[in-house]
């Protein structure tokens, strides 16, 4: 865990703030930084390996950590019971724990990407693919709550999808309507002037070649594939059915707040993971160092 820079490689004594050795022991994680300069009046000065990470203070091992990030990077199924019953943690709620410090080690990765302006899509001869879809919470048989801050009809998510010869990189953005004002000045922030964009007919699109675009429509009432153009947006159908079932999968549709979240780790699956040369994984490890070194 050192070497991929999740632990910290060296720690100052508070005391003297000379640098700390690191020394084995017998109980908890097997090490510890000591301090035993003769300034302390013999008295050893120690701290945690886990010192300036995201595993300071969590009273689980650091392999049942290992194991918690593996399989979050992998996608696989996280269900709670099956989680408890493997040992990798002992509650509901200290699962929940560690997967809402790993979104935001996510979240906070796309955001510097934003910030850095990196994340814009299109440009001349490109492609890029704009659609709107619900991702709402659907109760079974109609049965079950229906929480205040939750409304199935209010809620969209607008997608842009660049399509390339190897990628795919997807935007997805809640918007409250599917209206001109709501998703045009989503479309003009991340998708450079000059791209081919390819719709629906709905209306709200409309404004799109006053903006600077090459925007081509097609209807699904009569044909998936424009005959003249060939213009179609079956790219993107096909990944709305994909985040849709990573998002049931999660359970990440039963609050905006939630759904938000779980959009920007979609993003980051993307836009950075799998680019990483060491896959999702590799990616993982090389923002959680980043993020917590930036804390310490």
């Amino acid at each position: 865990m050192q070497k991929k820079i999740i632990l910290p490689r060296a720690m100052k004594c508070n005391s003297c703030k000379k640098k700390m050795k690191l020394h084995k022991r017998f109980q908890g994680d097997g090490y510890q930084w000591c301090c035993t300069r003769n300034a302390h009046h013999h008295t050893d000065i120690t701290a945690s390996v886990r010192k300036g990470s995201m595993f300071f203070r969590s009273r689980l091992s650091l392999r049942q950590h290992l194991e918690f990030i593996y399989r979050f990077s992998q996608g696989l199924r996280q269900r709670q019971m099956d989680l408890i019953e493997d040992g990798i943690a002992g509650s509901s709620r200290t699962l929940t724990k560690m997967t809402s410090a790993l979104r935001k080690v996510c979240i906070s990765a796309m955001t510097k990407l934003r910030q850095r302006g990196g994340m814009r899509v299109g440009g001349p001869h490109h492609f890029v693919m704009i659609d709107e879809s619900k991702f709402s919470h659907k109760r079974k048989y109609n049965r079950g709550r229906v929480g205040s801050t939750w409304r199935r009809s209010k809620k969209w998510v607008l997608g842009i999808l660049e399509v390339g010869v190897t990628t795919r990189k997807p935007i997805l953005k809640i918007v409250s309507k599917r209206s001109s004002a709501q998703m045009l000045p989503v479309v003009r922030h991340y998708v450079r002037r000059g791209t081919s964009i390819i719709t629906d007919e709905w209306r709200a699109y409309r404004g799109l070649s006053d903006l600077g675009y090459d925007h081509h429509t097609v209807c699904h009432k009569r044909h998936f594939v424009h005959p003249l153009t060939r213009a179609h947006t079956q790219h993107l159908e096909r990944a709305w059915q994909k985040f849709k079932v990573d998002v049931w999968r999660h359970r990440a549709n039963r609050n905006t707040k939630l759904l938000k979240q779980y959009l920007k780790i979609i993003e980051w699956e993307h836009w950075l993971a799998k680019k990483h040369k060491w896959g999702i994984l590799g990616r993982l490890l090389h923002d959680i160092r980043k993020m917590y070194k930036s804390h310490s």
